[in-house]
């Protein structure tokens, strides 16, 4: 496959699948954080905003590769 198609491709994957971990996240927190203490919410925060980083290296070395 062309590389700068591959870039394009991968780009866009990225791009759909931040959108749709930072919606999934967000519609969890609204349905599980509430009336929950802040040390919760701050675990709950942080594992979700390092968890996109697995895939989105998938995606990375995909494209590079």
């Amino acid at each position: 496959m062309n590389p700068r198609l591959k870039r394009l491709i991968g780009s866009l994957l990225f791009a759909l699948f931040l959108i749709f971990h930072i919606t999934l996240v967000i519609a969890l927190a609204y349905g599980l954080l509430p009336g929950t203490s802040q040390g919760i919410q701050l675990i709950f925060m942080a594992v979700a905003g390092t968890i996109w980083v697995l895939p989105a290296a998938y995606i990375i070395k995909w494209m590079n590769g």
